[in-house]
């Protein structure tokens, strides 16, 4: 194998003050030079001093919040997901509200693809795998807090998944567990299959405010 041989340094050009107030004569003369290396260092006077580009008398700008917790949910597809599951709520007349779990914010979407990846609801607790996915998302064992996980996957996402299933909710098994998660008004609505798409050509939907929804 060759030995490394590096490349000489490139040709450094300090202009003075007057060659450095016409930059695009300097560049012609020193061309030349720099054509035979392909590249070259221009460095400035000592003493000069850049002008800050932007005029802060005229620069405005709207900040906004952003939850170090959240940084990870920053990927479409999960903001995506939590929108989704926001507009089936509210097409049935309830607000979503994100719950805690041992003082942090449950992420609906982790919970709903680690069930998934599970084998789906019924299989999770059928085989008591509620702990074991509260382990994989982060809790402490042993303080039933799969239990609780179950408890807000069967009210918030269960419905929705059997929505978009397209499982027919007239079914005696589905209806018999869909009406134990919500009250009649909201199963009646439910029986109507509502679009999720909605209103979407009059009206531009917006991405709901996921963070105003944590309760």
């Amino acid at each position: 194998m060759a030995e490394f041989l590096p490349p000489p340094e490139c040709p450094v050009f300090e202009p003075t003050w007057e060659e450095f107030a016409d930059p695009f004569g300097f560049i012609h003369k020193i061309r030349p030079l720099a054509e035979r290396t392909g590249i070259c260092k221009v460095r400035p006077p000592p003493d000069w001093q850049p002008p800050f580009a932007c005029d802060v008398d005229k620069l405005h700008f709207t900040p906004r919040i952003q939850r170090l917790n959240e940084l990870e949910a920053q990927t479409r597809v999960k903001l995506n997901f939590l929108d989704q599951i926001a507009k089936f709520w509210e097409l049935q007349g309830c607000a979503l509200k994100i719950p805690h779990v041992e003082r942090k914010i449950l992420d609906l979407f982790q919970l709903n693809r680690l069930v998934a990846e599970e084998g789906g609801f019924d299989l999770v607790c059928k085989d008591r795998k509620w702990t074991k996915i509260a382990t994989k998302m982060g809790f402490a064992p042993g303080k039933a807090v799969g239990s609780h996980i179950r408890a807000h996957y069967e009210r918030i996402l269960y419905p929705y998944n059997l929505f978009q299933s397209g499982a027919s909710l007239l079914a005696p098994d589905i209806c018999s567990k869909l009406m134990c998660l919500v009250d009649d008004a909201v199963l009646e609505k439910c029986f109507q299959k509502p679009d999720i798409t909605t209103g979407t050509k009059e009206k531009e939907y917006k991405p709901h405010d996921i963070p105003q929804r944590q309760s």
